[in-house]
């Protein structure tokens, strides 16, 4: 692989981890007037693959197989894998939030949330896309609904690259979107929606490559489903995940296989007395894992994880959180887990619970945003969406 020999004669801002990291490790056996030493190529992998990916956007500049290395698809698949794994300061995990009422769209850093909470975090607005909707997130990519005229457009975008692919889904036709999520095993992002053409609703799957196609599917109760019904995608396991109810008043989920486009249901814990009054059922992912939460005579919220995903008897009880009267009941969700912090999110505020002693803290974001119920954490990563920059296809 080609050394970067100019390198200590390179004038740009220094990066805190990569520079001085490359050169503590060659201090000891080069000077400025030498060139330096080779370093096997599968070392300098090894070394990139361990670094955020906004640095490694600037260390694309070095030479141009540190460019082709980095901009290659394997790399960035290999990157997201090893950063998720690893510690979260290095992933670079951020929240998106999107708030349609005042086409308020940005996102934050959540690393500086949870480590100076009484510091003023700085909001990024993405003014240029605050008409999308936001409806889901899966490896560094952000999922966007756009309505232009009778026309709706889909559009997957990473915000770390600014790379953006748009793709044409229907016409003339009403959409309910359902959730978004990746075919890990085709390697395909997908998207379920309820298409209403004349009165006749039909679930569709629209799947995004370059011979863009749908399937339509039967029998799925997607009547059942309860809360703002965008499904919640849980990495690894190829699949969205919603809570339902049948006429038999039970909470369930109801789980869609991405690879096999098919559904099937299985049990929640069972948390409560008969006797007690169970409200506000709602899922996300903490920790990688399926986690359920629900409200408890609105005094308290109870979190558990899925440690199997789809065995039933893996739940496990998370935490108990007092439900507080700032916080919205109906649109309180668990978000992360840093630490031993839970981030927590309602329809206007940011939270942070300390599992270890319980405490609340609310730190401050700059400017203030309208946090609206679309709220998501994404791995900030290289991943590129399907096709970048090429015209858009419609779905045969």
């Amino acid at each position: 692989m080609e050394q970067p020999h100019d390198y200590y004669e390179r004038k740009w801002k220094p990066l805190t981890v990569t520079i001085n990291a490359l050169k503590r490790l060659l201090s000891s056996t080069v000077t400025q007037s030498q060139p330096l030493p080779f370093l096997p190529d599968e070392l300098i992998r090894e070394i990139l693959l361990r670094l955020p990916a906004r640095s490694l956007r600037r260390l694309r500049r070095v030479c141009s197989s540190w460019k082709t290395l980095i901009s290659s698809s394997q790399f960035a698949k290999d990157h997201l894998q090893h950063s998720t794994a690893a510690d979260p300061s290095l992933s670079g995990p951020r929240v998106a939030y999107h708030y349609h009422c005042h086409y308020e769209f940005g996102d934050f850093s959540l690393r500086s949330l949870v480590e100076n909470p009484s510091k003023p975090t700085e909001v990024v607005l993405f003014k240029e896309r605050r008409h999308h909707a936001l409806i889901g997130s899966c490896n560094g990519l952000l999922c966007l609904v756009d309505v232009v005229g009778i026309n709706t457009y889909v559009r997957l975008w990473n915000p770390c690259t600014g790379l953006l692919t748009t793709q044409y889904v229907e016409r003339g036709k009403f959409l309910s979107v359902f959730g978004f999520g990746y075919d890990h095993v085709n390697d395909k992002y997908k998207l379920l929606v309820l298409v209403n053409h004349k009165g006749n609703h039909t679930p569709r799957i629209y799947r995004f490559c370059r011979n863009s196609s749908n399937r339509a599917i039967q029998g799925i109760p997607l009547s059942s489903i309860m809360g703002d019904r965008k499904g919640v995608f849980v990495p690894g396991t190829a699949t969205l995940n919603w809570v339902c109810q049948h006429d038999t008043l039970e909470y369930l989920v109801l789980s869609l296989d991405l690879v096999k486009e098919t559904f099937s249901e299985f049990f929640l814990p069972f948390s409560v007395p008969d006797d007690k009054t169970l409200i506000f059922p709602r899922l996300s992912v903490l920790r990688n894992c399926l986690a359920y939460c629900f409200n408890h005579e609105k005094t308290h919220w109870f979190v558990w994880i899925m440690k199997e995903y789809g065995v039933p008897k893996s739940w496990t009880k998370l935490a108990i959180i007092p439900a507080l009267l700032c916080l919205s009941n109906y649109h309180f969700r668990p978000l992360y887990i840093w630490g031993n912090n839970i981030l927590v999110a309602d329809a206007s505020t940011i939270v942070l619970y300390n599992l270890d002693n319980g405490s609340f803290e609310f730190p401050e974001l700059k400017p203030t945003p309208s946090i609206g119920l679309s709220v998501f954490v994404y791995q900030e990563s290289l991943v590129s969406p399907p096709y970048p920059g090429l015209p858009s296809s419609s779905f045969s």
